[in-house]
């Protein structure tokens, strides 16, 4: 995908986002992109996200699920 160059303008909110990067020592472009994802990840539905895209693949090897707490927590049965 091309690269985009988004311009806006920015009052109180610049002020907050040039404090808060430069607390965390990252410059104000990497802040911007982090904000965004993060902004942009609560807009879209869990749902939608790729997790719930995966089909199912067989492997041909059987399971038994009632084992797996004993297998994930070394409980012994």
């Amino acid at each position: 995908m091309a690269r985009k160059v988004v311009q806006t303008d920015l009052d109180d909110e610049y002020r907050l986002l040039k404090k808060a990067t430069e607390k965390r020592g990252i410059t104000i472009k990497a802040g911007l992109r982090e904000a965004i994802l993060q902004w942009v990840s609560t807009q879209i539905p869990v749902s939608e996200g790729p997790l719930f895209k995966l089909e199912p693949v067989r492997t041909g090897v059987k399971t038994d699920s009632s084992n797996l707490d004993g297998a994930l927590y070394r409980e012994k049965a």
